[in-house]
């Protein structure tokens, strides 16, 4: 069985062949139909994330058709459908204890000391090797928790790969914000974290959706998802989509805003693009990248602003995800601009280094 192994931060991947793994009770071996190219992806090549162990097979976004089931039990979905071999399936990308203080009292299983992430934290030195995405097949652990796609049809299955990563992540931040019907949102960023945050606006019933971004295709397809104002990055100053911005919720601000950027710089144009009682949630931001200045008084106290942040996500997340594609099908097919081979992983990567398009993904 055959993968893209990460060996040096910076250099190439190299295929691997592996043995094919035993596949224990409750295991299931899945053969991999698309696997996402996630911006963490790029940040953890480059080594860039300390959560990095070497060798390993990256990719944490997968979507396969179950080749083995281990042991004698039936193995059930989040639904209890029974799974069965040939069955089309998606994944958590991760595994939690579900028995610690944040899984059991706080429910915030995505905050388990114990979680551990499919092809983020695990090397692929040791048996069963096959951990990450990246990979003509995974194995997937037995607490893995896994929803089966057979009613989805003929399905492509690029275009759900994304559920379980950035579209999974949105859904906690729009759950976190709380917005409320006729509420003004602001997003910054309309690469695929932003863009599922259009959606998911949409369907809660805000009132304007305003969109900051500076690539026209991603811009496009924000309008599509429901965006009412789409501002130009490159070609507006802050002055002016500040001046958008309050006429567009009639002086107030945003009543929700988003960072969906990956970086902390826009936090500060985006709080003081947010009304007063008003929240500011950071959703983008996946590895350490250095520190902002805030004016505490002004811009947090006076302005009585709840800031945010966004961690991953729960299982939850990952089906109110899908259910989102499942409504914006065309919009999120859309959205994979770029497909490869495994054998052509490094060029997937790196075209997502260098922002070529909107959402790369390897597909088998």
């Amino acid at each position: 069985m055959k993968a893209a192994v990460l060996k040096a931060f910076k250099g190439p991947l190299e295929l691997v062949d592996f043995p094919k793994p035993r596949v224990g009770p409750g295991e299931v071996l899945v053969r991999m139909t698309a696997a996402g190219i996630c911006g963490s992806d790029v940040h953890m090549w480059l080594g860039e994330d300390p959560r990095t162990p070497l060798p390993m097979i990256l990719g944490h976004e997968g979507v396969g058709v179950i080749a083995e089931i281990g042991g004698d039990a039936p193995r059930q979905d989040l639904y209890g459908k029974e799974l069965r071999v040939g069955d089309p399936v998606i994944w958590d990308r991760a595994v939690v204890c579900g028995q610690c203080w944040f899984c059991a009292v706080k429910g915030l299983p995505n905050l388990c000391r114990s979680r551990w992430v499919y092809g983020i934290h695990k090397g692929c030195t040791d048996p069963p090797h096959l951990n990450g995405c990246y990979a003509d097949h995974i194995l997937l652990d037995a607490n893995t928790k896994i929803i089966s796609l057979v009613d989805w049809g003929e399905l492509d299955p690029a275009i759900l790969v994304s559920t379980g990563c950035s579209g999974a992540t949105s859904a906690n931040a729009i759950e976190l914000a709380g917005i409320e019907m006729g509420d003004n949102v602001l997003i910054q960023g309309a690469g695929p974290l932003g863009l599922y945050l259009v959606g998911y606006s949409r369907a809660r019933g805000a009132g304007r959706v305003i969109v900051i971004e500076g690539a026209a295709a991603r811009m496009e397809l924000a309008r599509r998802l429901g965006a009412d104002v789409i501002l130009d990055f490159g070609s507006t100053s802050p002055e002016e989509r500040r001046a958008v911005v309050m006429d567009a919720t009639n002086g107030f601000g945003a009543d929700v805003g988003f960072e969906a950027v990956g970086r902390p710089e826009p936090v500060l144009e985006g709080i003081d693009l947010v009304r007063r009682g008003g929240a500011y949630l950071a959703v983008g931001t996946a590895v350490p990248m250095g520190t902002i200045p805030i004016d505490l008084y002004h811009q947090i106290v006076l302005k009585q602003l709840r800031l945010q942040g966004v961690w991953t996500n729960d299982t939850r997340h990952i089906v109110q995800a899908l259910e989102l594609v499942r409504r914006n099908p065309g919009v999120f097919a859309d959205m994979i601009t770029h497909r490869y081979p495994l054998a052509q992983a490094n060029e997937a990567l790196q075209s997502m280094a260098e922002r070529k398009g909107i959402k790369a993904a390897v597909t088998f």
